[in-house]
């Protein structure tokens, strides 16, 4: 997955890196409000791996972190258990598809008019992610504006 952030990055993304003790804590971690037009991958720096149990806990300080967002940002959830954490801690009971982006990422809508695109962790090539969000923003030239 570090090389489908990397060429997201390169393709002009923001990227926010939150460490897993940070998130498993019992704060929220305050994202930085999305930026217009601009893609934001927010990932958790597994470099250290997560401590022996605080995998859980992590993911849910991920979806609280999300869920206090502003407004209704589109989202990319990859792993099974992470999205199901943020779709829940958004309120999200339904989702519609509207198409596969490729093998594997399912675009759907929201009640509420957020577009989620849902991916297992393993799936896709190196471009999954420059792919997904050029159909989720597909009039812009790049990533952003």
């Amino acid at each position: 997955m570090g090389e489908q952030v990397g060429r997201l990055v390169a393709a002009g993304a923001r990227h926010v890196v939150l460490a897993p003790g940070q998130l498993a804590g019992p704060d929220t971690v305050v994202l930085p409000a999305p930026a217009p037009g601009t893609v934001t991958v927010v990932s958790v720096d597994g470099a250290d791996g997560v401590r022996a149990g605080a995998a859980r806990a992590v993911v849910a300080g991920l979806a609280r972190a999300v869920s206090a967002l502003p407004g209704r940002p589109d989202l990319v959830l990859t792993g099974g258990e992470t999205a199901r954490r943020v779709l829940d801690a958004l309120g999200v009971t339904t989702l519609r598809p509207v198409g596969e982006i490729h093998h594997g990422a399912v675009h759907c809508t929201t009640t509420d008019g957020r577009s989620v695109v849902t991916r297992p962790g393993s799936f896709g090539g190196p471009d999954s992610f420059v792919r997904i969000a050029a159909a989720l923003r597909p009039s812009q030239q790049g990533v952003t504006q």
